[in-house]
């Protein structure tokens, strides 16, 4: 891992200010002017007013008091000014963090209700934790957290524990640094920008707990940072692979695609890293619509607690459930862990993870299929049906007719199910995506009403196990947005633009240097998949991440993992943004 802690001061004084900060100057310029001029007219107002009021009062006082008297008994008092914009008042920076979720295990203890335990069960598993981040343009790394996220007792309250002593990733910076003016180069006036790595090997401890990164700001603003976990088994019956990216905690969380169907098992695991206590409540939506069911609301979470509910307790038989998460208090993470077993054929394992609130559009890029002879011999098979490559819509509020399309390197395919669905009101559908060629594909959803989509691939063939991946739908990548990657996994970017984009792709290397910048261009409605292993330079060190900047169009991104035990999916969702400040409104 690369660190530099000290490049002198944070600014050099010869240094021409940038495009951006000479815009800012105008800007207070402007407003300056703006308020002295008001100021001005103000004052050369009372100016005039004060001969005028000198003789009124020679005139006679007796008279003004009288008019004044009459005047206020039918004339009501004016209001006084008050300027009600809001305006932000300034706020320190605060720590960015984000949830990592815990590697599958098996449930046990769940007779006491859905709450469970968990217990690892395969020989070969193996989990590890992948941490990227930058410095600022000074060479100066941001202080970062690695901390567990302890799971309340089967039945618990959220009343016990705490999260777990931080691991340090990189080292805490003094507070006039996190809180100081933003640094635009180094000590000798050039800027610097480097990366510190961190692979930590089963991070969430022997239980396999959620775990937390905390990177602290660094200027008064966050720099580009991202985590992702991965886990592989070989044997048991978590046999499989999952990669999964580290996200914000939020208030809100949609969960698609859980199946709580015999043979399979589907666990919510709900994460409070904030220094508040969390209270969750939770809206199901089955085939059939709105699945009501004691236990789903006024779920507790303490400060640094997980718990895990057993969905199956909740709603049983569903092919394919929706879960909608809110909290008050604290905000949360929540993912899914999902496995199943085909009589005793292992079926694979995926954490499913937030994808897009409810929206008229949706886009899921990175999903992975077989060949259409593969998925059909899988499908084939007894038991296997519901197992192929598919599309998982819910409709939360409004009944909606969506019409689904596959994109892949040469644009749009062709469906054989025609791709239009009609969704009931406040209930899920799969539409299977059966013909596809082997390849990575974008999935795009238009409706005439809000949707929650997600999709599903597939890796494996007939008479042996299977993996499934869990694609989530996710925004535009914004103009910058560090993406980490799985440590030892063959990973792939997969871009998508509607109307044809750019972007700008830089390494970052394990030793901690940034490679050479590359333009990749996306042309309209095409999938472009760049491998991470394309990116290496030559030399020895290999690459953990890429800054991805936005060059031109708007442009939808996410990575997929392939292994000999299976692939997986994860989002690349846009950069959680620092907050400098809240409205506030002055009025009455």
């Amino acid at each position: 891992m690369s660190q530099n802690q000290d490049h002198g001061p944070s600014q050099h004084p010869e240094q021409e200010p940038t495009r951006g900060q000479r815009k800012g100057q105008r800007a207070a310029e402007a407003r300056d002017r703006k308020r002295q001029a008001a100021l001005e007219a103000h004052q050369r107002g009372m100016v005039r007013k004060a001969p005028v009021a000198a003789g009124l009062a020679g005139a006679g006082v007796v008279v003004l008091v009288a008019a004044a008297v009459t005047a206020g008994s039918l004339v009501p008092p004016a209001a006084p000014q008050v300027d009600g914009t809001a305006v932000p008042a300034a706020l320190n920076a605060v720590p960015a963090q984000s949830v990592c979720a815990g590697p599958p295990r098996l449930p046990a203890g769940a007779e006491d209700g859905t709450d469970t335990q968990f217990s690892p069960v395969s020989t070969s598993a193996d989990s590890r934790l992948t941490s990227v981040l930058l410095s600022d343009l000074a060479g100066r790394f941001p202080g970062s957290t690695l901390a567990t996220l302890p799971a309340t007792t089967p039945g618990g309250d959220g009343g016990d524990g705490g999260a777990g002593e931080p691991q340090e990733l990189t080292a805490s910076q003094p507070e006039d640094l996190q809180q100081g003016t933003p640094a635009t180069s180094g000590a000798d006036g050039v800027p610097v920008r480097e990366a510190a790595v961190a692979d930590i090997a089963s991070p969430g401890g022997e239980a396999g707990e959620p775990t937390a990164v905390t990177v602290e700001p660094i200027g008064g603003q966050a720099t580009p940072s991202d985590a992702v976990s991965l886990y592989s088994a070989a044997d048991g019956d978590l046999a499989g692979t999952d990669a999964s990216s580290c996200t914000a905690p939020a208030h809100d969380h949609w969960l698609a695609g859980a199946t709580t169907t015999v043979g399979s098992t589907a666990v919510l695991v709900l994460s409070n890293p904030s220094a508040s206590a969390s209270t969750v409540d939770l809206a199901l939506h089955g085939a059939s619509g709105p699945v009501e069911a004691p236990g789903t609301s006024g779920i507790v979470l303490a400060p640094g607690q997980s718990r895990s509910i057993v969905l199956g307790g909740l709603a049983p038989d569903e092919e394919h459930l929706a879960v909608h998460v809110t909290a008050q208090g604290g905000a949360v993470g929540a993912t899914v862990q999902q496995h199943r077993l085909f009589g005793i054929t292992p079926g694979g394992v995926e954490v499913i993870q937030p994808t897009a609130a409810p929206s008229r559009s949706a886009v899921l890029p990175g999903l992975v299929v077989p060949s259409a002879e593969a998925a059909g011999a899988v499908i084939g098979q007894d038991g296997y049906e519901q197992a192929g490559p598919a599309v998982l819509l819910a409709a939360p509020a409004a009944g909606a007719t969506a019409e689904i399309t596959v994109s892949g390197p040469d644009g749009p395919m062709e469906l054989p199910a025609g791709g239009v669905v009609d969704v009931e009101a406040g209930s899920t559908l799969r539409f299977p995506l059966d013909g596809l060629d082997h390849d990575v594909y974008t999935v795009t959803v238009t409706a005439d009403a809000p949707l929650v989509a997600s999709a599903r691939g597939l890796s494996g063939q007939a008479e042996g196990p299977v993996d499934l991946s869990s694609v989530s739908a996710v925004g535009p990548l914004g103009l910058e947005r560090l993406v980490a990657r799985p440590t030892g996994a063959v990973a792939n970017l997969v871009l998508y633009s509607d109307a044809g984009g750019a972007v700008e792709i830089t390494p970052v290397l394990s030793d901690g240097s940034l490679g050479e910048s590359r333009v990749r261009e996306l042309g309209p409605e095409s999938t472009r998949a760049v491998a991470f292993d394309d990116l290496e330079d030559g030399d020895d060190a290999q690459v953990a991440g890429a800054l991805l900047e936005t060059a031109e169009g708007q442009v939808h991104a996410g990575v997929d993992v392939r292994g000999e035990q299976g692939i997986s999916a994860y989002p690349v969702v846009p950069q959680q943004q620092q907050v400098s400040g809240v409205p506030v409104r002055v009025g009455y």
